[in-house]
């Protein structure tokens, strides 16, 4: 059997070891912001062609990384992913699919006592990927979008962690997975109430 006496000077650089590692960490994601949350997602129709698609709601998630390069303004690379299904007009099945969107934007928050409010915009890549079982054999289809959204940080025991609520809104032209019978040619908007944790450094 080891020592007690023996597994003090180990633990000991251990422990120096990851504070130093949590103190580099801190250095290097000085000014920087992580956070998670699901979300409840709802679309607009989108009409055109003597086409109408319906989308179904869905929940979701989404994933950021925020950086903060000014005392009031940064930037923020996102990442959401849902499952929802396309109806169109005349068809008599949906259309399935895995939504990723993968969004850039500027951002800017208001400093403040208690709550961190802010505010965001900028542009997004959407992938339409078709599952295999609802997806009726179509094939996946990216679009461009812009996107928008306000939101605030609400702490909780500490200014670094807490509560996160936001809405982002997404406008984009609907899928038509490369089929004419599809084509609507229409754009919508897409609503996502969010609600998460944030951890800032």
């Amino acid at each position: 059997m080891v020592s007690r006496y023996r597994l003090w000077p180990g633990l000991l650089s251990l422990g120096v070891f990851l504070f130093c590692t949590a103190s580099q960490a801190q250095k290097i994601l000085h000014h920087d912001e992580v956070s998670i949350g699901g979300f409840y997602q709802f679309t607009s129709n989108a009409s055109g062609n003597s086409i109408t698609d319906t989308p179904t709601k869905s929940l979701g998630g989404e994933a950021a990384f925020s950086h903060s390069f000014l005392p009031l303004m940064g930037w923020q690379f996102s990442y959401d992913y849902t499952r929802f299904t396309e109806k169109y007009t005349d068809r008599p099945f949906g259309y399935q699919h895995n939504q990723h969107v993968f969004n850039g934007d500027y951002y800017l928050h208001v400093p403040a006592p208690v709550f961190r409010p802010y505010a965001m915009a900028g542009i997004s890549a959407i992938v339409f990927s078709p599952s295999l079982n609802g997806g009726q054999n179509v094939s996946w289809q990216a679009a461009p979008g812009a996107n928008f959204g306000a939101g605030v940080d609400i702490p909780l025991l500490t200014g670094n962690f807490g509560v996160q609520v936001q809405y982002r809104g997404l406008y984009y032209k609907a899928p038509d997975f490369g089929l004419a019978q599809l084509k609507t040619d229409s754009w919508r908007l897409t609503s996502q109430p969010t609600a998460g944790i944030y951890l800032r450094f």
